[in-house]
């Protein structure tokens, strides 16, 4: 396979009337550079002004054949025009000559792969000049996951309304698990392996993290379904799905380019990226425990290449989007593995495996390069740069460079940021940030009372690096707020009771039930709780909105809070989970929405009233002596008729200035 010149993108990041950003993933080292432009259409002629001065190019080399490029441009005058549309264009130079995103006919709106919209001439965004704003958000995008990517709505959406920046959202937030680093389909494993070690340009000496790996072991981790053990052992790593767990910077690479754009799909063909099973079977590049599975094997790995192909051919829609709005993202677990800094005990068993810190760190800086850098780049100092840099250029594990950039990758604390939207939004970093307990927590219902040791999603030093981030960013209290938050602040508390207390029991005819549930939420710990509630206390937003995704449903809530000697506030949150990765189809969906309508109809109301009392015990009822703070938290019916909605979908939130209006779609 050849590869093509643009790997994927462009991808808008973040912007604001003072500078913009765009990301580029290229495998040749070209110059580059990106122009903003006005554009008036007079009588089927189009007449572009450019209003951006020289780019600023920055260009970090991953490896032989990946060069990524993030492009800076300022307004000629004072800022770039607010509330009109504004396209850019992405110019490429080798020394001799010029050419641009047109040359690779992304700007011909005939063709399928174009990244423009009807008849308008370049990719295009626009800055909202006041209160009036909207937003696409969602999260859980798994390349091989069931059913259609829910990004293929938000591009027709988009399609529909893009002259109308009444109707056009202005920004995307992704909201974690962008990629599923564990949970990789067998199909195309062996293309992930093999791109991988194509893009950097050799393969990682992994040997040299542990013996056991050593080819005179007999261990070949670059055969299909050959990683559960290895991963487990090698790493400490505690995903269930781990047979085909990315490892290297390549490999994590890869994925990111597979899961937002065409490119290579198309210069690899459909046999090459996703080679038959019985192919991989005759070349011994398959491994399998017992022939009695084979069946079984054979079955699954089919449905998975089904769910390829269909991800594939959202892919063109998938880079639309991604270059025609401001994008933004944050991590959850299995962007870099399942169960990521769930526990203390787990930290310091991925610590002590020198594979599990090596994978880690190539994780975040795979996250950093194709997520985090566009996201904020002012929070990445120069010594960032030049430990990634250094990293980069050298392949010995052995040496002072190595040790720095494991320490650095593991100890940054940064990544969470504020975005200059309107409203003003902040973004929590809740795996990085954390605090563990050394003595177990009270929880709100006695039948948790085994679980009762959750993390503290972000600690107090974390919570002022926030407030910090959020002064600076010119925000001001009384004014509204959006948080970004991968990991819902308020669960569906229908399904969480009665789920464990009446479909439990039977869930061994539904394992997808046990699959789903998720313990790793912020109420398990109830101080840390009270600290997200004492902080809005104190900024005094408004409005506060919340935005979340992880829960693999979407429903909507808003909450009375009464913090003495606070003012009462409303808190909206609304929670978009999967883009692609539906978890509860058929038995397993009707049982959920058959729980919430027979809890309905014995509680008679979608309400949940919660409280923090001065023993710091976070208990659910109305409270019959004084406590620090309550709460009434009422769910929303959503359009379906139900509190949630199961199937993949992508969230659509608008702000007017008077009002909150949202959709899942």
């Amino acid at each position: 396979m050849q590869l093509p010149d643009i790997l994927a993108g462009p991808i808008l990041r973040r912007t604001n009337s003072k500078e913009l950003y765009c990301w580029i993933a290229l495998s040749k080292p070209f110059e580059a550079r990106i122009e903003v432009f006005t554009v008036r259409q007079s009588n089927g002629a189009c007449f572009l002004e450019c209003i951006s001065s020289q780019s600023e190019t920055t260009i970090v080399k991953m490896g032989e054949n990946l060069f990524l490029y993030l492009m800076k441009t300022e307004p000629n005058e004072d800022s770039f025009p607010t509330g009109q549309l504004l396209g850019y264009n992405v110019f490429f130079s080798d020394g001799d000559k010029e050419w641009h995103l047109g040359d690779y006919q992304l700007l011909d709106p005939h063709n399928p792969y174009s990244i423009v919209y009807e008849d308008f001439p370049l990719p295009s965004f626009f800055i909202p000049v006041n209160k009036h704003a909207s937003f696409m958000y969602g999260s859980c995008q798994k390349l091989h996951g069931t059913g259609n990517d829910a990004m293929i709505k938000g591009d027709t959406l988009i399609a529909g309304c893009w002259s109308d920046l009444h109707k056009r959202p202005a920004s995307l937030f992704l909201l974690g698990d962008q990629i599923y680093a564990d949970d990789v389909a067998e199909p195309i494993t062996p293309f992930i392996q093999n791109l991988g070690e194509t893009l950097i340009g050799n393969k990682e000496p992994l040997h040299h993290l542990s013996e056991e790996l050593a080819p005179t072991n007999g261990k070949n981790i670059y055969h299909v379904n050959a990683r559960s053990e290895i991963m487990k052992e090698l790493c400490g790593f505690t995903s269930r799905k781990a047979a085909n767990h990315l490892i290297t910077l390549g490999e994590y690479s890869a994925m990111y380019l597979l899961s937002w754009s065409p490119s290579l799909w198309q210069a690899a063909g459909q046999s090459e990226a996703i080679p038959k099973f019985d192919e991989l079977l005759s070349n011994n590049e398959y491994y399998i425990e017992s022939d009695k599975a084979m069946e079984e094997n054979r079955k699954a790995y089919e449905e998975q290449s089904k769910a390829l192909v269909q991800l594939a051919a959202a892919t063109p829609h998938i880079r639309r989007v991604m270059a025609n709005m401001s994008v933004y993202m944050i991590f959850d677990d299995h962007d870099i593995t399942d169960d990521w800094n769930i526990s203390y005990d787990w930290m310091e068993n991925v610590w002590s495996a020198p594979l599990g810190r090596h994978v880690i760190a190539n994780g975040l800086t795979a996250y950093w390069a194709f997520q985090g850098w566009g996201n904020a780049p002012e929070s990445f100092s120069t010594h960032f740069l030049a430990v990634i840099n250094s990293r980069l250029k050298e392949r010995n594990y052995e040496t002072k460079q190595y040790e720095n950039w494991i320490s650095t990758m593991w100890s940054f604390s940064n990544w969470h940021y504020t975005i200059p939207s309107t409203p003003t939004t902040i973004v929590l970093d809740t795996r990085t940030q954390r605090f563990y307990p050394d003595t177990k927590q009270r929880l709100i219902t006695p039948f948790l009372n085994n679980r009762t040791n959750g993390p503290n999603l972000i600690r107090k030093d974390g919570w002022d690096q926030l407030e910090t981030s959020l002064y600076a960013s010119g925000w001001n209290g009384g004014e509204p707020l959006i948080l970004l938050s991968a990991t819902p602040l308020y669960g569906v508390d229908l399904i969480e009771t009665f789920l464990k207390k009446v479909v439990l029991p039977i869930s061994n005819n539904i394992p997808k039930l046990q699959e789903a549930m998720d313990l790793e939420w912020w109420k398990f710990n109830g101080r840390g709780f009270h600290e997200f509630h004492t902080r809005i206390a104190s900024w005094n937003p408004s409005e506060c909105v919340i935005l979340s995704g992880d829960a693999h449903m979407a429903f909507a809530l808003a909450t009375e809070v009464e913090f003495y000697p606070f003012e009462k506030r409303m808190i909206h949150q609304y929670t978009s989970s999967p883009i692609k990765n539906e978890s509860f189809r058929g038995l397993a969906n009707l049982a959920l929405k058959g729980s919430l309508f027979l809890g309905n109809q014995v509680i008679k109301k979608n309400i949940t009233h919660r409280y923090y009392d001065h023993s710091q015990l976070l208990c659910e009822g109305i409270p019959k002596t004084d406590c620090i703070w309550k709460e009434t938290i009422r769910h929303e019916t959503l359009d379906n008729g139900f509190l949630i909605k199961t199937t993949n979908n992508i969230g659509l939130i608008e702000f007017t200035g008077t009002e909150i209006n949202n959709k899942f779609i």
